[in-house]
Parts: C-alpha cells; sequence; structure tokens
C-alpha cells in the first residue's frame, strides 16, 4: 500500500516537471535564438537527444563510459540555461532548489561530448566545464 502510493506520488512529482519546462522550451524553440539561428539548432538537437537519453538510463551511463566522462560540476550554471533557464536554478546561490530530486535529464548531464559543446554554446564566454571526456583505451 504505501510501495503504490509511493509510485503514484513519483509519477505526479515527475508529471509537474514536465508542466514545468515544456512552456518555456517551447518558448525557447521559436524563440529568435531557436530554431532561427545555428546554434539554436545545435541546442535544439541537443535538448532532444539529452530527453531520449536520459528516459534510458542504462544507455545513458553506457555513453558516459563508452566516452570517458571525467570531472565533475563546478556550479557555473550553464548546463541549467541550454535554451532557456530551469525554473530550479537559483543565479544568486548558484545551487539546484531540488538537486536530491532533480529529473534524470539533469542527473546525468553530461552523456555524450556533444553535450559540453551544447554547454559552451550556452556559457558564451563564461567558466570552463569541470567535466570533460577524455579518450578511453579499447
Amino acid at each position: 500500500m504505501i510501495s503504490e502510493f509511493l509510485l503514484r506520488f513519483r509519477f505526479l512529482r515527475r508529471s509537474w516537471y514536465l508542466l514545468v519546462y515544456i512552456p518555456p522550451a517551447w518558448a525557447a524553440l521559436w524563440s529568435e535564438n531557436g530554431l532561427y539561428t545555428r546554434e539554436g539548432r545545435t541546442l535544439v538537437r541537443g535538448k532532444f537527444r539529452r530527453i531520449f537519453l536520459s528516459n534510458i538510463p542504462p544507455l545513458a551511463r553506457w555513453l558516459q563510459r563508452r566516452h570517458g566522462l571525467a570531472g565533475g560540476c563546478v556550479n557555473c550554471g550553464a548546463s541549467c540555461k541550454l535554451m532557456f533557464q530551469c525554473p530550479h536554478w537559483d543565479d544568486q546561490s548558484h545551487l539546484c532548489k531540488i538537486y536530491e530530486d532533480r529529473p534524470n535529464i539533469c542527473r546525468l548531464f553530461p552523456i555524450t561530448p556533444g553535450d559540453i559543446i551544447d554547454r559552451t554554446i550556452a556559457a558564451k564566454g563564461g567558466k570552463e566545464c569541470g567535466f570533460t571526456f577524455e579518450p578511453v583505451d579499447k
């Protein structure tokens, strides 16, 4: 009984994320910096790729290992501003308000080297990303 409630609660929580993220994503998609620019199209493709991969966590983790993910987050917030600012990012404290319960798309970032490219576009010459992808010997 309790586990069913928790599953329903998790479903409601995940549904809330969709309601929070879809309107700003839709607006960003059709803004002048969205599909109408080359960088915008790159960010849109990256966003859809990350959405797809983050819904299959074993695949995302396998890709991270395959590409040699190393390093850690430096709390610059650039990955929280890809296409639009995440409503849970606090610019003053440079922390996520829901860090312990963040969605998989945030939890698994970056998945591939393309995510670092997207983050660099969003940072616009700001701080270097703490994550790197180092070649893995095969």
